[in-house]
């Protein structure tokens, strides 16, 4: 298992040929386990409990997409996922980190961006018929990738991927970071800063002013 962009990922696909991308969501672990940098410990997180619960060869997916569009290898590609039941064989799996049921996580940014990606290569190479939700498996009563996901509104916003003025892909400016939400609501709470543009830098002026807040608190 390893890291892997993906400019590598599309690369490493041309090798193999696939019969159809199933796409999943983990529901757990979701947005708020993931800090930033913790993308290995939950890859292997679930290869311990897919092995040594389920019982399974190796971890179910072949690939985890992260909430901050890296991606981490699972499952050799030449070998058959734990996927869908009854549709697995030439089957490529993909797991990505969230609970996008309505009212959870939401899909957006860089996450999404790379999966639009990867639906795009997966639909112009074998067809829209070749993407798959886990829901829509034989016998399947789960939401899996989420009840907030529409399959076909995803396809379209992938085959329209490079027309800008069809999709625009961007992180919210007035949400934190997944990894940092929790900071900084702690931050706004002391009123070391004043809660707005959490996603632009700093300037030498505003530290100033945290610097003498900090200061102020401690007296």
């Amino acid at each position: 298992m390893k890291k892997i962009t993906i400019q590598e990922l599309l690369k490493e696909l041309d090798k193999y040929k696939f019969k159809q991308f199933h796409i999943h969501h983990t529901w757990k672990p979701s947005h708020k386990d993931f800090d930033g940098s913790n993308h290995m410990k939950l890859q292997n997180g679930m290869r311990n409990y897919h092995m040594r619960t389920n019982g399974w060869s190796d971890i179910a997916q072949h690939l985890t997409l992260f909430p901050d569009g890296k991606f981490a290898t699972g499952r050799p590609f030449n070998i058959s996922p734990a996927s869908i039941k009854g549709w697995n064989t030439g089957a490529f799996a993909m797991e990505m980190i969230g609970n996008f049921d309505k009212g959870h996580d939401k899909l957006k940014g860089k996450q999404k961006e790379n999966l639009l990606k990867l639906i795009k290569y997966f639909v112009e190479k074998y067809g829209q018929d070749s993407i798959k939700f886990h829901r829509e498996g034989p016998n399947v009563k789960k939401t899996c990738p989420g009840s907030a996901l529409n399959k076909n509104e995803l396809i379209r916003e992938a085959i329209n991927l490079d027309k800008k003025a069809d999709v625009v892909i961007v992180e919210d400016k007035n949400e934190p970071s997944i990894w940092a939400k929790e900071q900084w609501e702690w931050v706004k709470e002391k009123g070391y800063l004043d809660g707005t543009r959490p996603l632009d830098s700093i300037t030498r002026q505003e530290m100033a002013v945290v610097l003498y807040r900090l200061k102020e608190a401690k007296k």
